[in-house]
């Protein structure tokens, strides 16, 4: 998963909602989420879901996510990459 974020004057950045179909800019009182994936502590890919960080927001790596519908498009696509790389493997 790949960050979307431009940046504007004073380091705050353009936000745009990576769920699937959506695209919607961030405004700065919305109450938005942040995902990102991980492989590296556990050895097997985790998902995280954050609420709404500016630090978090601009790391590499991380999703902005306008809300739950959103989120869990997000979720069920990687629970399916999941699963589909683990057969790949099994093959």
């Amino acid at each position: 998963m790949t960050s979307n974020n431009g940046s504007k004057p004073g380091g705050e950045g353009y936000y745009r909602c990576a769920g699937p179909n959506c695209g919607i800019m961030k405004h700065a009182h919305d109450r938005w989420w942040l995902m990102w994936t991980s492989i590296e502590q556990f050895k097997v890919p985790v998902l995280y879901l954050a609420p709404w960080n500016e630090a978090l927001a601009q790391k590499e790596g991380t999703l902005h996510v306008c809300g739950e519908l959103c989120s869990q498009k997000l979720q069920s696509q990687f629970m399916g990459n999941v699963r589909e790389n683990q057969v790949r493997r099994r093959e």
